[in-house]
């Protein structure tokens, strides 16, 4: 089953972006599951727009993907983050935002669902920011877990493809089994299923207009 880790330390090389957006182009899936304590949308005035970053907005909207957000960690960040969903709603894509009830929302999450079953998820430290899913300076240090299902050849391919580029920056990657009986039984689908669980039974509501 599908386990790696990838750890960014170049500005120019961004595994967090690119897998994320590969898998959808996949075509696999038609839910998407998006979670970030902050969603960078024209932040404070600026230019800089997420959902455009290495056609992001492009890629959903190709291939009828249904994305459900969840954030954000302070009001700060409130305003951009409607920016974000009302630019992918102006496009015609189909897009539930919600927004934590209590602020304080910091995890980073990324599941794509081939309907309800997730097949491929990103959990780690990369946010829906210029420096954790842009190719520009800042850049930030990342590090973030990569699952899917194996069964899968697509996805497969796709890791296979990143881990023969990335082989010359071995100190990029970790290569991971996991076994689901050291695991409490569990399958990486039942971990992607319990996660999706615990972040739709949060304290969630509508994020307003």
């Amino acid at each position: 089953m599908g386990f790696v880790i990838f750890l960014r330390k170049r500005q120019n090389e961004n595994w967090f972006r690119k897998l994320m957006v590969n898998s959808m182009d996949t075509g696999l899936g038609n839910n998407v599951l998006l979670c970030s304590g902050f969603f960078q949308e024209y932040f404070k005035g600026g230019i800089y727009q997420v959902s455009t970053e290495a056609n992001f907005d492009s890629v959903l909207l190709k291939h009828k993907i249904n994305l459900t957000t969840v954030g954000v960690h302070n009001p700060q960040w409130l305003t951009p983050y409607k920016n974000f969903r009302d630019n992918l709603k102006n496009q015609g894509i189909v897009v539930s935002a919600k927004l934590s009830t209590t602020f304080h929302w910091h995890a980073k999450i990324f599941i794509l669902k081939k309907d309800d079953r997730p097949i491929f998820g990103i959990v780690g430290s990369s946010n829906m920011t210029r420096n954790a899913f842009g190719v520009t300076t800042p850049f930030n240090f990342e590090a973030d877990v990569f699952l899917w299902l194996d069964e899968f050849k697509e996805l497969n391919d796709l890791i296979t493809e990143s881990l023969v580029e990335i082989q010359q920056f071995s100190s990029e990657v970790i290569i991971a089994d996991y076994d689901p009986e050291k695991n409490f039984g569990l399958t990486i689908e039942d971990r992607l299923k319990q996660l999706v669980s615990d972040v739709e039974n949060g304290e969630l509501a509508d994020l307003p207009d």
